[in-house]
Formats: structure tokens, C-alpha cells, sequence
């Protein structure tokens, strides 16, 4: 039976590798990424080449912009109408820069709703087709950020969206940790989905395109000791790989039965960071349901299918 994944940021960098391994390895691939004239059709037709011209592929490109989280809910609304079921999430979208708190229209974080808000808005609203997925080893839920490498952001229960305690390390731990927190909530209650939060590594991406030109030479500079795009994918992809053919081979951090995997660049099993408790669990959780409802997404009693 035919596969089909979901990647987020499939237009560039490591989400554009990422789908191309997939549709090498049999997936009919719905690329996500922002829109321009042409994209559609450069985006389908690399994924064909990637399937070595398969005329059975079925690929798709969706248009989002994923810093609007109305967006992110009608996108992502008209793939599970359009699929019934899915056999993988992946995230990618992201940016680096270095602006202070930058207010989307709908008044959230630009780096703080592509790093985390728009990954838990886009998990939500697809995973009605995700639990359908026939895989032996269960549908995967892949958020490709900081997995095992951020520290705990300290001020989740007081600014949790961080409009008074910007900085870009914050920005970034909380971004980090909020992964964490939300989808290993996610993976207690779905136990058919196998949720992961991954870091890449150093990759000779795109990264940093959004920096001033002075920092963005000296990451270009420094990347090319970096790994290539697909090296990282052929890792990333790995536990999807698995779950097609049988069982993830991942282990869930701190001996647990069932939780939110953490996948080192290397797709080995990594460790959750300092300062996972139920107590943070729940706060994230509460703020991540009221950013989701303002953008008109789901009750507390729907979001990953709580009780």
C-alpha cells in the first residue's frame, strides 16, 4: 500500500532533502512550504525525479504561509478532507535571526510560531488521518528543531509567549522546550503515534539567510564543515523508514513504555532536557490550546484527542 507523508518546509534545506528521500523510498509526498509563482511545479516535479519518474507517484505542493496560524489550520484542514489517512508529519520550517520580539499579524512570536506554534497547529489538526495510518510500527510525528540539546526556558508559567523576556536565547529554549513538553503529552495519549523531536546537527543549508550579511558570511563560512542536506535526511528519515517496515528502533528517554522520543543528528536515541515535569507539561499545554483557539482551533477536549 502506498505511503504518504506530510513535510513542512519542503521547499528548501533539509525539508526539501527530506522529501526527496521519501519519495525515493515509495511516498507520495505532500510538500508544504511558502508560495511563488512556479513553486507548485518545481516543487512536483523534483519530488518525480526523486521517485526515479515513477508515473504512480501522486505528489502534491500546499501553499501556507506558517507564520499565520489561520493558515496553518485551513492547510492543514484540507489535507485531512483530502486524505483520510497519513503516514508521517515532518517539520522543518524554521529561521534564524537575530530582531527581538517580532509580532505576527496575529500578534504571536514570528520565531516562536514557526519553531513551535505552527507545529503543534499543524500535529492537531492532522492527526485524525495520522492515527488511521496502516504502518506496522504506527504513524510518526517528526518536529526537527533542538531535540537533546536546548536547556529548559525558565519563565513557561510567568511569560509563557515571551512578550516581556525576549531574547534569543529564550526564544530558542523555549522553543525547544515547548516541543518537548507538548508533543510528549501528545505521545502518552496517542499511543498509535510515534511522536519525535530531533535535532539536525550542523547542516550546509540555507540557515541563516535571515541574518546580517557580516554573521550570515561567517555561517556560510563555518558550513562548509557542516553536513550535507541529505546526509542529515537519510538520518531524519531513519525511524519513518523503520515504521513502514516494522518497529522504530528509538528508545523512549528515561526507560519509559510510551513517550515523546528524542532522535540525535546522528537517528540515534538522545535525552530529554532538565526541567520535564508534569508541572511544565501542563502549562505548555494550557498556553499551546489558548494560542491554538485564538486562531480557531480546536477545544481542550479535541486537541489530541483528550479526554
Amino acid at each position: 500500500m502506498t505511503k504518504t507523508a506530510v513535510v513542512v518546509g519542503a521547499t528548501n534545506g533539509i525539508g526539501k532533502a527530506i522529501s526527496c528521500r521519501l519519495a525515493h523510498e515509495g511516498f507520495n509526498v505532500i510538500a508544504v512550504g511558502r508560495d511563488k509563482p512556479g513553486r507548485s511545479e518545481e516543487v512536483i516535479d523534483h519530488l518525480i525525479k526523486c521517485s526515479n519518474n515513477n508515473s504512480e507517484a501522486q505528489h502534491e505542493f500546499r501553499a501556507c504561509n506558517a507564520f499565520e496560524l489561520k493558515q496553518v489550520k485551513e492547510c492543514a484542514e484540507k489535507i485531512v478532507k483530502d486524505h483520510s489517512d497519513l503516514d508521517a508529519l515532518v517539520m522543518t520550517q524554521g529561521m534564524a535571526t537575530i530582531q527581538s520580539f517580532t509580532p505576527t499579524s496575529e500578534g504571536n512570536d514570528e520565531k516562536l510560531t514557526l519553531h513551535f506554534w505552527s507545529r503543534a497547529a499543524f500535529a492537531t489538526c492532522l492527526l485524525p488521518s495520522l492515527r488511521k495510518s496502516s504502518m506496522p510500527g504506527g504513524s510518526v510525528v517528526l518536529s526537527i528543531l533542538s531535540g537533546g540539546i536546548h536547556s529548559p526556558y525558565k519563565k513557561y508559567n510567568v511569560d509563557p509567549e515571551l512578550k516581556t523576556n525576549y531574547s534569543i536565547t529564550n526564544a530558542a529554549n523555549a522553543a525547544g522546550y515547548y516541543n518537548d513538553l507538548f508533543f510528549d503529552k501528545c505521545a502518552k495519549i496517542n499511543e498509535d503515534v510515534n511522536f519525535i523531536h530531533a535535532a539536525p546537527g550542523f547542516v550546509a543549508s540555507k540557515w541563516g539567510t535571515e541574518m546580517p550579511t557580516l554573521l550570515r558570511g561567517m555561517i556560510r563560512c563555518m558550513q562548509t564543515f557542516g553536513k550535507s542536506p541529505d546526509k542529515c535526511a537519510g538520518f531524519m528519515v531513519r525511524p519513518i523508514l523503520q515504521c513502514s517496515n516494522g518497529e522504530i528502533e528509538l528508545e523512549v528517554p528515561n526507560g519509559g513504555k510510551k513517550g515523546l522520543y528524542i532522535m540525535n543528528e546522528d537517528a540515534t536515541s538522545g535525552k530529554l532536557s532538565k526541567g520535564h515535569t508534569e508541572e511544565a507539561i501542563a502549562c505548555v499545554w494550557n498556553t499551546t490550546e489558548d494560542v491554538l483557539r485564538r486562531a480557531g482551533m480546536r477545544r481542550r477536549d479535541e486537541i489530541c484527542s483528550i479526554a
